[in-house]
């Protein structure tokens, strides 16, 4: 019971900032859900699941969401569900029996307690690197990104946040068994833990020279590789081809070059058919530019494992646009810096200054707006 006390009262600020939002976002969520009623086009977007009726749930049964209930109600099919990672569904479905078999309480109960325990490491890490005043900047300038509401939603995003933060921190305590565990777990969560390997083998081979570490300790690694293969090995094994789940990423995406999908964007926005739509996918290639000039930032001042990793988080959106909404080329590029934890470490680390209060709640402001157009439909991934 002490050591608890004492964990609570070392982690007051991101206990009480979580506390702060969860309620937030539940409250404003089911506001949005009671002002605006689904229309006859959403309908289509269940995909038959039962729409809820309920002011809390409901009103968090949106688009991706929907997707993970019908995998964790009904497993894969060959359709465009098998493209998204097993480890989240997985997770309501196991989680279900404690909310009264409900797959979305299950989901909003495992994001609060990712996007709880993503803050506390967040928070741990911006004070071995910086200082406390830092580390509590850093958390604000996560949890106040207008796309910070997904991480209390039943999106991957937070499981994602939290796995990758406690790998990450573990391969910097040199605990490189559990380095590969939760990079392994984050791989299943998100494609985007794949490329997590080489931000950990980075940290490693600098371990490694500096003779802090014996070679033979990388076995690890090798679980964060399994963990992004699992999936399609699993899919091959159930369909008996990989090819279902590759003609399933068509549906989502196609390859392109990175200035394709640039260009792409700055033609929707130049001719987007209200200010908007001209808006989200501006955000969308702002985001894309913060998470470039991120990269370039951490290069001059992080270690070069966080810059790896940056650069795994900025390139991969810029070689893929969108092949289901010709308004929003790059869809979820915005959702992608959520992911990105060195850059808010760096906006963090930066003294305090007139413009810092300003931005905080100009972009909770945008967040709170987002969060409630999300309820009613609109598509602001």
């Amino acid at each position: 019971m002490l050591r608890l006390i004492a964990f609570a009262r070392d982690n007051t600020f991101p206990i009480a900032l979580f506390a702060v939002l969860r309620v937030w976002t539940l409250v404003w969520a089911s506001v949005a859900g009671a002002l605006v009623l689904p229309s006859a086009e959403a309908t289509k977007h269940y995909y038959g699941i039962e729409p809820l009726k309920d002011a809390v749930l409901a009103p968090w049964q949106r688009w991706d969401t929907i997707w993970y209930s019908k995998i964790a109600l009904e497993g894969y099919a060959a359709d465009e569900r098998i493209v998204f990672a097993p480890l989240y569904p997985l997770l309501m479905r196991l989680v279900s029996p404690l909310t009264g078999n409900q797959v979305v309480a299950a989901g909003l109960l495992i994001s609060s307690i990712a996007v709880l325990t993503s803050f506390i490491l967040l928070y741990r890490l911006g004070r071995e690197m910086f200082d406390e005043s830092a580390a509590r900047r850093t958390l604000l300038f996560l949890a106040a990104f207008p796309t910070a509401f997904y991480l209390f939603a039943a999106y991957t995003d937070a499981l994602y946040l939290a796995l990758a933060l406690g790998s990450y921190l573990c391969a910097r305590g040199k605990r490189w068994e559990w380095t590969g565990v939760l990079g392994g777990l984050a791989a299943l969560t998100r494609p985007q833990g794949g490329v997590l390997v080489a931000a950990l083998a980075v940290e490693f081979y600098l371990q490694y020279r500096r003779r802090e570490i014996s070679l033979y300790r990388s076995w690890p690694l090798l679980l964060v590789i399994l963990g992004s293969v699992i999936h399609l090995a699993w899919v091959t094994v159930q369909f008996g081809t990989p090819a279902v789940w590759m003609q399933a990423q068509t549906t989502w995406h196609r390859g392109v070059l990175p200035w394709e999908a640039l260009f792409a964007t700055l033609r929707v926005v130049i001719a987007a058919p209200s200010l908007f739509d001209a808006g989200i996918s501006f955000f969308n290639s702002f985001a894309a530019l913060l998470l470039l000039s991120g990269t370039v930032w951490s290069a001059r001042r992080l270690p070069l494992s966080m810059t790896v990793y940056m650069a795994a988080i900025a390139l991969p959106p810029l070689f893929v646009i969108t092949t289901y909404s010709a308004h929003y080329p790059l869809t979820a590029t915005s959702r992608y810096v959520l992911m990105a934890f060195p850059l808010f470490l760096l906006v963090g680390a930066q003294h305090r200054s007139w413009w810092q209060l300003p931005a905080l709640a100009g972009s909770f402001l945008l967040q709170t707006v987002w969060m409630m157009l999300f309820v009613g439909w609109v598509f602001v991934h």
